[in-house]
């Protein structure tokens, strides 16, 4: 699988762009619908051409084969989110606050769509997509936090990769057990004190309110 997914024949021209890219986006809806009814296995060209309403030739245009089409789904929802985050946190001040608020809303991916949380927990840091989006992120986060002074951390690339690789690990722990609790605020708090954050302050910034995950314009939308 690649990261990236173009058009086979772009098109020229802006009323052509603009009705190509809508058709594209018919198609990865149609897809995303699909995965959440029945999981990634669900989905076939004949599915989501079906719910796109184009036909299999028209398909072809934009997507080279069903797993260039999952890629893509993977690389638009997980960008998405990525980019909502992104404004979730912008203006605030206190890296801590910034990588805690990010993990948690990470973390209840899985919570509240556990479709999503399985898919993320199979494709684990072999998928190009998922750590294309999310490792450079929380790179820059951590970063932030070492820079301003809030975090004692030495190796920044280490502590990115163990807080994706365990953001999976808890993810699968609670789709795989009978938690009923959401351990998105333990998982932030273990992260926090990973970085240098004491245990009691790592504990406070974990259970502070939540921001709500603003939702981003169309226009900004993959």
């Amino acid at each position: 699988m690649t990261q990236s997914t173009t058009f086979s024949n772009p098109p020229s021209g802006g009323r052509r762009e603009r009705k190509a890219e809508q058709t594209r986006r018919r198609i990865l809806e149609a897809a995303k619908k699909q995965m959440a009814q029945g999981g990634p296995e669900s989905i076939t060209i004949q599915v989501v051409t079906e719910g796109a309403d184009i036909g299999q030739g028209t398909f072809y245009n934009y997507f080279k084969s069903r797993d260039d089409l999952v890629d893509a789904v993977i690389v638009d929802v997980v960008e998405n989110l990525g980019r909502r985050l992104d404004a979730m946190t912008h203006g605030m001040a206190d890296a801590a606050e910034i990588y805690s608020f990010s993990l948690r809303h990470l973390m209840h991916t899985a919570v509240s769509d556990p479709v999503w949380g399985w898919f993320m927990v199979r494709l684990g840091i072999a998928q190009e997509g998922l750590l294309n989006a999310l490792g450079p992120r929380a790179s820059r986060d951590i970063q932030i936090g070492i820079d301003s002074g809030r975090f004692d951390i030495e190796d920044v690339k280490l502590a990115s990769a163990m807080t994706f690789g365990s953001l999976l690990a808890v993810m699968h722990d609670y789709l795989d057990t009978d938690r009923k609790e959401d351990p998105s605020s333990a998982y932030a708090e273990s992260l926090l004190r990973m970085v240098g954050i004491t245990p009691a302050e790592a504990k406070e910034i974990a259970n502070r309110p939540l921001p709500i995950l603003p939702e981003l314009p169309q226009s900004e939308l993959l």
